[in-house]
């Protein structure tokens, strides 16, 4: 299907390279003091007596004309009129008119720029007229670094971390941050967790990525850490054609022989689908009642329905060839890179359009090598263990956005795409059990997870004559599906005594001889994820000289449903002898589960451990109004900004599901909310602006953090469950920075940042019979979080005229946390930093750009702070401080580029002084993982 949507949208470019413009004058009229655009403004040829008004973002367009000079006549309520003589209509320039207000006090800041946005000049100056205080990175700065995924570029932002690829941003945990696409909510891509992974989209589709930081009621109240923003163009600049290629190579995977292990999967792998090939067979009883039915029926020896043949004959169906190991040596063209990017704008009639296609494809190959140490309460060694995650990870994506703009300066956008990524991991784990159970131990998965994610929105960018008002409004849905089918589980052991009395007892399958089994010993697990999104918004403004009034409301609609099957191995009390003996084969376990060793009298049996609270549908309806004025004032002769307003949600979160017994759980959560904010913006130059906001903000829980359902990660060795009876967090706010823009490309910046956390959702433990928890709770009295952030833009040219293409990048942050939470009874309470906060993140980068040679080069530097990773259990260690902390390590990478007429190569070296993972507890290594270094190169060729 997906093949055929890429050969139409070609089709549709390639006819699009026929349609030539005819002349006409296009410009942009904005307000001379502060370069922002005028909404409205009336633009004339004085010779044709012809004319228009400008767009929402300040642009005209006049078409139909033939060439000659012309007078042009721009007229805008409180600015002077300017008239401009001797214009020539030609499609390919466009007029800058700047008009002077008449009363200083009436100059207009919006935030809008009828522009290409993807350079770092045009997002600086988004940032300095913007209402919000905002952080960013431009696609043209995302192509400077070694590796284009979002998550590596939204690190470089000041007071952002990365963990596992998820985002934290001044020192609060993914579940904090929100991510919008063109105007519409992005949903979790984990089942376990409330976090987006940004590796699943592109760097290559997005115009630009800002970080809002401050919070002003146009935005959702779901507002802590920050807002990310992705969007993608509607209006391209002109005309273009690229396609690239490239590869990788890896020091921990490339030509290392047989260092990478898979298994034969299916037919359409090599695209990230599943093509059945681990499905449950189409027979198989549909949920876990029907099962055990089935199952008792079979062990019933009166049966007359022929329950028995059946059970046999769905146990030997289940795919076998899927369980074959096979090592084989990877090489750079096994990683491989495709993207073809085209855009244009062109005129049908008196309709301006703008079309951008992209699409992608990719396949990287990963081994990592894993070494982990975990430890009893004295701290004597308890698991010891040591193995390697082979990865295949494979991308394809495409996208479309087509705008229109109408005789009358309308503007309307419909912008679609569809990211679908796979990631086949094969986990091979080696190790003893120390200090419980006394074993040696083998530990294979094969887990295989596929997640595509759809996104459209249809959007319009309006101004409503003759009342100049302006109207920006959108509908987007979003659908996530997330099917991660036959996670295999097996687990080899032999008895450390045994060893003593004979060195070569074989490691043997631990099956259980009853009718449930466990599925994380011997298993394959299976489950589905979809979550649907549907959002409506409105946003209205009117200008009324030197105040702005906006106003608007939103509605929200998300639905999930989760449903997971653990069907486990087990085997009968009267095992035969050829099949005991194979239960020693662990590099060969498609024999030792061949259909011909399931039998129910003498054999392999299945069972099914799954439980009513593996399944869970829920959903969310939002609705939101606000009302807000923006008012710019002299005080002292200093100009003033005063944004200010009120943001009301009523939300309503539903979810049924089960708990642990098999009780029903139904949670009714409604809940309205009254979201002040304040923010004002000191200008004691025209460069340099004080911002300070307060506000009040939420947190509300997820569907996964309501869940009961519990899942057993097999690479942490530790249940994860839900938690009904979570509270949503209510959130001061304050922010306060100070900004100077020296040049178009320059900054200098610091600010101060505080935040106190009612009920902060927070990570905790609490034992579970013979094993640890981990779950969600609300956190005891207030969190707080408070820190600094800086940031340095700077041209270096100041130095030496010969430096004036070369240009230093730098932020970096000082963070402090503080929260309590219970981790069950009296005295159990653990007060700490917040999870995943780190003291300080530090990020410099020097960036060289030569147009004239087309040289392009990049060293940049990351480095953070120790941060917990992992949350231990308070009075059971004998440590005052007992949790898993991430050490800091020092990441440098490298990009080299060249243009060679039409030719764009690139070579790009990450982490190259090859840093590892390593988490330690109460100062021991309890982790490492290696990544190595990575070598990329690619070629693009721009054919117009």
């Amino acid at each position: 299907m997906l093949k055929y949507v890429f050969v139409v949208f070609f089709a549709f470019t390639v006819y699009c390279f026929s349609n030539e413009a005819t002349f006409s004058l296009q410009g942009r009229v904005y307000d001379a003091e502060t370069s922002e655009p005028l909404a409205g403004a009336t633009v004339q040829i004085i010779e044709l007596v012809k004319g228009t008004f400008t767009d929402a973002k300040g642009r005209f367009r006049i078409s139909n004309i033939k060439p000659s000079k012309y007078s042009l006549k721009v007229t805008y309520m409180g600015y002077q009129t300017k008239i401009i003589n001797d214009i020539v209509a030609d499609k390919e320039s466009e007029i800058p008119i700047p008009l002077y207000p008449e009363i200083k006090s009436t100059q207009e800041v919006t935030v809008e720029a009828f522009r290409i946005n993807d350079n770092e000049s045009a997002l600086l100056n988004l940032r300095k007229n913007s209402g919000n205080l905002m952080d960013g990175i431009s696609i043209s700065e995302i192509k400077r670094l070694p590796d284009k995924n979002l998550s590596s570029a939204l690190q470089k932002i000041s007071g952002v971390t990365m963990f596992n690829d998820f985002i934290l941003v001044r020192g609060v945990g993914e579940r904090y941050n929100s991510a919008i696409l063109n105007g519409v909510n992005l949903p979790s891509t984990e089942t376990d967790k409330r976090a987006f992974s940004f590796d699943l989209y592109p760097g290559d589709f997005v115009e630009n990525v800002s970080l809002v930081k401050s919070f002003t009621p146009d935005l959702p109240g779901t507002f802590a850490g920050g807002l990310i923003q992705l969007n993608t163009v509607d209006f391209p600049s002109g005309k273009t054609f690229k396609v690239s290629i490239g590869s990788k190579s890896n020091s921990v995977t490339t030509f290392k022989k047989d260092a990478f292990r898979g298994y034969e999967g299916g037919k359409l792998d090599w695209l990230g689908v599943d093509d059945g090939t681990r499905k449950l067979p189409s027979d198989f009883p549909s949920n876990r009642r029907e099962f055990n039915n089935l199952l008792n029926l079979a062990n019933n020896p009166f049966d007359t329905t022929g329950a028995l043949q059946k059970y046999e004959s769905i146990a030997r169906s289940l795919n076998n060839k899927t369980l074959k190991l096979k090592s084989r040596t990877i090489t750079p063209l096994d990683n491989k890179n495709f993207n073809m990017q085209y855009s244009n704008t062109f005129e049908i009639g008196d309709y301006f359009i703008g079309l951008t296609a992209n699409g992608l494809y990719s396949v990287d190959n990963v081994v990592n090598s894993i070494r982990r140490i975990n430890y009893l309460s004295n701290f004597d060694t308890l698991y010891k263990t040591t193995g390697s995650r082979s990865n295949v990870n494979t991308n394809s994506a495409g996208l479309l956005n087509l705008s229109i703009k109408t005789p009358d300066n309308q503007i309307f956008s419909i912008k679609t795409s569809i990211v679908n990524n796979a990631e086949d991991e094969v986990l091979q784990i080696d190790g003893k059990d120390l200090g419980y159970q006394f074993l040696e131990f083998k530990n294979i998965s094969m887990h295989y997870t596929q997640k595509t994610l759809f996104n459209t929105t249809v959007q319009g960018n309006n101004v409503i004559m003759p009342v100049s008002l302006k109207a920006e409004w959108s509908v987007g849905f979003s659908k996530l599906n997330r099917d991660e089918p036959d996670y295999r589980r097996f687990r080899f052991s032999r008895q450390l005594a045994d060893l003593e009395y004979d060195p070569n007892t074989p490691f043997i399958l631990e099956l259980l001889a009853n009718q449930q089994g466990d599925g994380t010993r011997a298993g394959r697990f299976y489950s589905y994820t979809t979550e649907e999104n549907v959002v409506a918004n409105l946003n209205l403004s009117r200008e009324f000289g030197n105040l702005k009034v906006k106003f608007g409301g939103l509605f929200e609609r998300k639905q999930r449903s989760f449903n997971a099957r653990s069907i486990t191995i087990t085997m009968s009390p009267y095992l035969r002898e050829d099949v005991y003996e194979l239960l020693s084969s662990y590099d060969n376990i498609d024999k030792i589960l061949a259909p011909e060793n399931f039998s129910f009298e003498d054999g392999l049996r299945i069972g099914e451990d799954s439980k009513l609270s593996d399944s869970y549908n829920a959903s969310e309806k939002l609705f939101a109004g606000y009302f807000m004025i923006d008012y710019r004032f002299n005080l002292l002769n200093i100009p003033l900004r005063l944004i200010t307003g009120l943001r009301v949600e009523r939300d309503q979160i539903l979810l049924n599901s089960h708990d642990i017994n098999d009780s029903p759980i139904n949670v009714d959560y409604p809940t309205i909310d009254y979201l002040p904010a304040f923010n004002l913006l000191i200008m004691p130059t025209k460069n340099a602006n004080i911002r300070l906001n307060l506000s009040r903000t939420l947190a509300r829980p997820s569907f996964r953090e309501f869940a009961p359902f519990a899942f057993y990660d097999y690479s942490e060795l530790t249940l994860i469950q839900g938690n009904p009876n979570l509270k949503r967090a209510n959130i001061t706010n304050v922010d306060l920075r100070f900004e100077y823009f020296p040049s178009h490309n320059e900054l200098y910046s610091i600010g101060f940042f505080y935040k106190a956390f009612e009920n902060a959702i927070e990570e905790t433990i609490y034992p579970q019979q013979s094993e640890l928890t981990r779950t969600f709770a609300n956190a005891n009295g207030l969190a707080k979080n408070l820190g600094l952030e800086f940031e340095l833009r700077k041209n270096l040219g100041f130095i030496l005229q010969a430096l004036d293409d070369l240009s230093f990048v730098g932020n970096a942050s000082l963070i402090s946390s503080v929260i309590e939470v219970n981790q069950g009874g009296k005295g159990t309470e653990d007060r700490r930093p917040m999870w995943g906060q780190s003291p300080y993140t530090l990020n410099f980068g020097l960036f060289y750009n030569n147009q004239k040679s087309g040289t392009l080069l990049s060293l940049t530097y990351y480095t953070f702070g120790k941060r917990i990773v992992r949350v231990s259990q308070v009075g059971v260690f004998e440590a005052k401080d007992p949790h898993i902390y991430e050490l800091p390590q020092n990441y440098l990478d490298l990009l080299i580029g060249q243009k060679i007429g039409s030719l764009d190569l690139r070579l790009s070296l990450k982490n190259i002084l090859n840093a590892e993972t390593v988490y330690q507890q109460n100062g021991r290594t309890w982790s490492i993982n290696k990544f190595g270094t990575t070598i990329s190169f690619s070629i693009s060729y721009s054919i117009f």
